[in-house]
């Protein structure tokens, strides 16, 4: 199906916001198979996908999260998580939680961003250079214990080495240690 040009025409449809919702779940369920997310041309539904969340005309919620999800998916595979085209999926994902989605949608955008940036300094930098530090840092102390876990977790990858040191400051380390004790509190409370 995916050599036959079933993702193209996917792509396709949701770009051109027709069918748009069936055609990202669709996606989504192909990119969820990992059998699917090693043939290679895959890596080339990133930047569509990546378009589709900057879309002011892309306004459900739903199609969002499963444009997500099928990123999330596609940065599973190491190989796609480097290629050239995720770094407009970093820029979009990071674009999508600066607009504050629901609790789902936040959690699929943080944990498809881990992916990303386990992978690759340059995705890493780029989710620094589009804001991602300071959108990420005010997910720390999300009312949810797991969007701050997630959140904590991601936040460590994009610090994991001295990529970033520039995009460090007093008051992150400030905002980072205060937020660590309340993460701690949230994730463990009965």
């Amino acid at each position: 199906m995916v050599e036959a040009g079933v993702v193209d025409a996917l792509l396709d449809l949701m770009r051109s916001h027709h069918c748009e919702e069936l055609s990202a779940r669709l996606l989504e369920a192909l990119f969820n198979k990992a059998r699917v997310r090693e043939i290679k041309i895959t890596k080339d539904a990133i930047a569509p996908l990546a378009e589709y969340l900057l879309d002011p005309q892309t306004t459900t919620e739903t199609c969002k999260l499963f444009a997500a999800l099928a990123l999330g998916d596609l940065s599973q595979q190491e190989g796609h998580a480097r290629s050239s085209d995720s770094v407009s999926a970093c820029r979009a994902l990071v674009s999508l939680l600066e607009d504050h989605p629901s609790e789902d949608l936040t959690m699929v955008a943080v944990c498809a961003l881990q992916n990303f940036v386990m992978h690759s300094r340059t995705n890493r930098r780029t989710v620094a250079e589009a804001g991602g530090i300071l959108v990420i840092q005010e997910l720390l102390i999300s009312p949810s214990a797991d969007v701050a876990a997630q959140a904590a977790v991601l936040i460590r990858l994009l610090f994991a080495n001295h990529t970033l040191q520039e995009f460090v400051s007093t008051e992150l380390v400030r905002s980072l240690t205060g937020t660590k004790k309340i993460v701690t509190l949230k994730t463990f409370r009965y």
